[in-house]
């Protein structure tokens, strides 16, 4: 189970899900389910597919891009006698079909994550035996490009030896000329080499098999202790981040001071909040500055701003600014959006009943987009309510 070992950077739709949809109906939207990479060396469509399945089922697809480095990691470990799994989620959205359709999301592993994966499963040794079997000249050849576009006859010679190095899978015909079927990790590794390791590796081919091991000790020390001023610079980062959000100051403001990205400055605070022990922002708190910043968006595009000017000067999304436009725009006159007050107040209702947030967005019946905005959109009403009868009392 990768989840226990390892940290994905995101997540992404599975693909062919619509395929299966007989597979994923059986599941309900938001379930939390387990899914078991299936190498597919003989699939017609892709050589080097690679599918997910749920519960003994078939249910979609790593996207092909994905599936072409996936491919090798995932059979070597299955030649090991183990089988490998993600944690995924069932999700729905609306279409034609009756009901909506099912999808599946996944989660999107971090680079460091998958290259761990492969060294341990032997892909590099592996690598190393392939090489070993060509001659010097095209040794020299494959490194053309950077090994993404070598020299043709080396790309031939390697094919033919495919039989020898099972551990890699070449793509179909289909999948274009031999530089786009070499198997992915060929070139990975010969890049890898031609890098700063390159050094390294001439270096350790050259001593005794004692020095070899300790030089290899030395570098994943090195790499831990990287790892660990990375993690102290980013923990300072994002305690950085946290004491100026309480100042008073907008991410905006923050991420121009710390020099990052909005969205980068956002999960620096979820993750300084989370070692704080601070579970989430009071609920007022985030429901004020979604109120302010979605004012000042409308006062902007009011004062003949573009939507790409708007984002400039928030510090915002193209995409964040078009919803803060459509919440601005809500909140001076619900009832100029009738069919989305109407999705407002049955959430309210919802949520008085005291039914837990993924009940509320089952019985909602719409999108998981549309949901999080209805609940937004609740939790003004309710501010609105309150504000009326503290407005009558006094």
């Amino acid at each position: 189970m990768l989840d226990d070992e390892c940290q994905a950077s995101g997540e992404f739709y599975a693909s062919g899900a619509y395929y299966h949809q007989e597979s994923l109906s059986s599941f309900r939207a938001g379930q939390k389910v387990e899914a078991e990479l299936v190498p597919e060396p003989h699939n017609p469509a892709d050589a080097r597919a690679v599918a997910l399945d749920v519960e003994g089922q078939r249910a979609a697809y790593l996207p092909a891009t994905s599936a072409k480095i996936w491919h090798d990691v995932v059979r070597a470990w299955n030649a090991a006698g183990f089988a490998v799994y993600i944690s995924a989620e069932i999700n729905r959205w609306e279409g034609d079909d009756e009901g909506g359709r099912f999808g599946l999301t996944v989660p999107k592993w971090e680079w460091e994550t998958l290259l761990d994966l492969a060294e341990a499963a032997g892909l590099r040794a592996a690598w190393e035996a392939a090489m070993a079997d060509l001659t010097e000249e095209q040794r020299l050849l494959l490194r053309e490009d950077g090994g993404y576009s070598p020299d043709g006859s080396v790309l031939e010679a390697m094919r033919k030896m495919r039989s020898k190095h099972p551990m890699f899978r070449w793509g179909a015909t289909s999948d274009g000329d031999l530089s786009d079927r070499m198997p992915f990790w060929y070139g990975y590794f010969v890049r890898e080499q031609m890098g700063e390791e390159r050094e390294r590796v001439r270096f350790a081919r050259s001593v005794k098999s004692d020095l070899l091991w300790e030089f290899k000790a030395e570098i994943k020390r090195r790499r831990e202790r990287e790892r660990e001023q990375a993690r102290l610079q980013r923990q300072e980062q994002d305690e950085r981040a946290l004491r100026l959000q309480r100042e008073g100051r907008r991410v905006s403001d923050i991420a121009a001071e710390v020099g990052l990205t909005p969205k980068q400055v956002e999960n620096a605070l979820s993750r300084a909040r989370k070692a704080a022990g601070i579970t989430a922002r009071p609920n007022g708190d985030l429901q004020s500055d979604r109120r302010r910043d979605a004012a000042e968006a409308v006062g902007l595009k009011r004062s003949g701003m573009a939507r790409a000017q708007i984002a400039k000067a928030m510090g915002r999304s193209a995409d964040t600014v078009d919803e803060l436009l459509k919440d601005g725009l809500f909140y001076e006159a619900p009832e100029g959006h009738p069919e989305r007050l109407e999705l407002a107040r049955r959430c309210v209702g919802l949520r008085a009943t005291g039914l837990r947030k993924a009940e509320v967005v089952e019985k909602l019946g719409v999108s998981r987009k549309q949901a999080l905005r209805a609940f937004r959109d609740a939790s003004f009403l309710e501010t609105e309510r309150c504000e009326e009868r503290l407005g009558s009392a006094v």
